[in-house]
């Protein structure tokens, strides 16, 4: 009866050993479900490929103004199935919306923008600015990065609070938005 009881108690302490937290921080809030894995061919050494959504997805942030939220750098790395660009800004964050657009466009004049890519993701962010008080860009020019999924980047627009920043991404692919501390992150599935 003891062994029982013992065998009773150890099975217990077990199952709430597995359902214990972890001391692992909690996932920022992200715009897009977990990826659903798929079936990769064997004989690769490719992690599963990833399935988000392309759908378009709006965060709404309304940080206290003055000071506008700046986008100072921008930071981008391949990962097993994604790649992953990241905004910097120090700070409290801006609203955004991603979107694919067939075309580019410049805020203010409308003028046709032309990256590298096939396919393009706008990201517009609201409050924001691109500049600094001075009125020096803290992300000038387009900059070709050729990862597997993502070719290039540029800040097409900073205009009256709202930066429009560029993705050229090598096909129109899924995506999914995360958020940490002073910055956030686009991570395209390849």
């Amino acid at each position: 009866m003891k062994g029982t009881i013992a065998l009773i108690v150890i099975t217990a302490l077990a199952g709430v050993t597995g359902c214990a937290a972890r001391n692992t921080p909690a996932p920022a809030a992200t715009a897009a479900p977990a990826p659903t894995p798929t079936a990769v061919p064997t004989g690769t050494t490719n992690v599963a490929a990833v399935t988000w959504p392309t759908t378009p997805v709006t965060v709404t942030h309304q940080p206290a103004v003055p000071p506008v939220p700046v986008l100072e750098g921008v930071r981008y790395a391949t990962h097993d199935g994604y790649d992953r660009i990241v905004l910097d800004i120090p700070g409290a964050l801006p609203g955004y919306t991603a979107k694919y657009v067939t075309e580019l466009r410049q805020d203010g004049s409308g003028d046709k923008v032309t990256i590298p890519g096939k396919a393009f993701l706008l990201i517009v962010l609201n409050p924001a600015q691109a500049h600094r008080d001075d009125g020096t860009a803290t992300v000038t020019g387009t900059h070709r990065i050729n990862l597997p999924g993502i070719t290039s980047y540029a800040v097409i627009g900073d205009y009256e609070g709202y930066v429009s920043f560029a993705l050229g991404l090598s096909a129109k692919r899924g995506f999914r938005i995360g958020e940490l501390s002073n910055r956030i992150y686009f991570d395209i599935a390849v």
